[in-house]
């Protein structure tokens, strides 16, 4: 409760024409929306320089922040939309998962691969994570990464709680699927 307490006093203290005080914010979360961002663009120039941005904007917008959700998730939900605006430009490459064939995965074999924790499958792993949507990059890294709540991760996304549960179990499977072509040489 301390920390909320002090990131509220920073927020009044920011909204009353201290904006030094803003620099406590940015080295309090800076680091954490940078290991977000860069889980998206997987860029270090560019997470910089989203990171930069999302802070500008979330300067530029503190007055709007109400405590709906804790500070962290806010300034989440900007960085998230900040980088996807970002790729959404850039246009990346995705491999789309045939659905059919996700659906036929079964839970326990996914969650199995998922599991395994080799430096061989951790390197697969980090790969696959590159070649989902930036949706699903986010929810897996707000979910497995920061290991925020599904509540948290909702309000990041512009969801719902049920949504956000149905996406991570369809997503364990498109990283299997992804994590197996890779391992197998069968790229599309």
């Amino acid at each position: 409760m301390a920390q909320k307490d002090d990131v509220s006093i920073i927020i009044r203290q920011v909204l009353s024409g201290d904006t030094e005080a803003f620099s406590l914010l940015l080295e309090r979360y800076g680091g954490k929306v940078y290991g977000l961002v860069m889980r998206l663009v997987a860029d270090e120039l560019e997470a910089e320089e989203l990171t930069q941005e999302a802070f500008v904007q979330a300067y530029i917008h503190l007055g709007e922040y109400q405590g709906a959700a804790d500070f962290a998730t806010w300034l989440y939900r900007i960085a998230y939309n900040t980088a996807l605006m970002h790729l959404r430009r850039r246009r990346n490459v995705l491999f789309p998962i045939d659905e059919r064939l996700a659906d036929s995965v079964g839970d326990d074999e996914a969650e199995a691969a998922l599991a395994e924790v080799t430096e061989e499958r951790i390197v697969l792993l980090e790969a696959a994570l590159q070649r989902l949507s930036p949706d699903d990059r986010m929810l897996v890294t707000l979910f497995y990464y920061e290991e925020r709540p599904t509540r948290d991760i909702a309000y990041v996304l512009d969801t719902t709680v049920s949504n956000v549960t149905t996406r991570l179990h369809r997503v364990r499977k498109r990283l299997y699927l992804l994590m197996k072509q890779m391992d197998y040489g069968t790229e599309q």
